[in-house]
């Protein structure tokens, strides 16, 4: 009796561990089906975006031709044609491994119509570039496999990176449309390399030297602006006392003057002699200051910039 129980219980095991791959693989077909059922509720709806992730999903669960054609079809419609046009090749590789030459025939029509509408980009990469050239496009790598050939690629902004090790980055953008026809070409640039831009000399000029003359050329300059205008403002002050003089003197002998004129005449002769001093010391020091300036060494050389301006107050008098 024991015997007949022990049987029963491996005979019962043994039926249960049989059907559970057939309980799963029920289970996720019917998670499957589910899954086209909604993509296909969610596509007549114009839901594109998310029809094509579930009819994505359900593929992923339960391979199909059919489901393939209706993924292929949704991104058609949803504008992504490069992604379209991969899917439809799909679907002929499986119905060709199944036999199904109805479906076969479809996806090749469906990629034939489409193939010319899909924006494509070739990156030219020449032999002088680093062997260990690194591309991304939106942060994917690119296979170097995949150079100089015309990828398709679904529209919208992508961002291509050509990098190397121990080289400056170079970052380039480019917008790919629906039906641009020829491919979208990006020669790669010839990347500096970081050690011929950190190993060169600097200049012999120090950086600070011309910046240094300038300032003192401004200064030079708005002194002997200073002096000139405070030579005029002499000049007109002197004509000033010359003329209060004459009422202190003869009309007719200006040289006679009483004890006021007298010392009017020589406050204005004073005056005169120091607006000719002061305008002598003006021009100088602006003549001065125009040499410095011009003889000052250019931005090129000491990366100071030449319209550097400096403050400087002018004395009133």
């Amino acid at each position: 009796m024991e015997r007949w129980r022990v049987f029963a219980l491996g005979v019962g095991l043994s039926l249960c561990c049989a059907s559970a791959p057939v309980w799963a693989q029920d289970a996720q077909s019917q998670a499957a089906e589910a899954l086209f059922r909604q993509a296909k509720t969610l596509m007549a709806k114009g839901e594109f975006a998310e029809a094509c992730e579930k009819f994505s999903a359900s593929h992923e669960l339960e391979p199909g031709v059919g489901t393939l054609l209706y993924l292929g079809d949704c991104y058609e419609r949803a504008g992504r044609f490069a992604s379209a046009l991969d899917t439809f090749r799909q679907a002929r590789v499986l119905a060709q491994a199944r036999g199904d030459r109805e479906r076969d025939h479809l996806a090749s029509v469906r990629s034939a119509a489409l193939e010319p509408r899909v924006p494509k980009v070739e990156l030219r990469v020449g032999a002088e570039q680093p062997a260990d050239l690194q591309l991304t496009m939106n942060g994917a790598p690119i296979d170097r496999r995949e150079f100089n050939r015309a990828l398709p690629r679904d529209s919208g902004a992508y961002e291509l990176r050509f990098s190397a090790p121990g080289y400056e980055a170079y970052t380039t953008r480019i917008e790919l449309r629906n039906g641009q026809g020829r491919p979208a070409v990006v020669n790669a640039p010839r990347l500096v390399s970081l050690a011929a831009t950190t190993s060169e000399p600097e200049r012999a000029v120090p950086a600070e030297a011309g910046g240094t003359q300038r300032v003192l050329a401004w200064v030079l300059g708005g002194t002997g602006v200073a002096l000139g205008i405070g030579a005029g403002v002499l000049a007109v002050l002197a004509a000033g006392k010359n003329d209060d003089s004459k009422a202190d003197c003869d009309p007719v002998d200006p040289n006679r003057c009483n004890p006021r004129g007298v010392s009017a005449r020589e406050d204005a002769q004073s005056l005169a002699t120091a607006a000719t001093v002061t305008g002598l010391l003006g021009g100088l020091s602006l003549a001065g200051g125009v040499v410095l300036y011009v003889s000052a060494p250019s931005t090129s050389e000491t990366g100071v910039p030449n319209a550097a301006l400096v403050r400087f107050s002018v004395p009133l008098l």
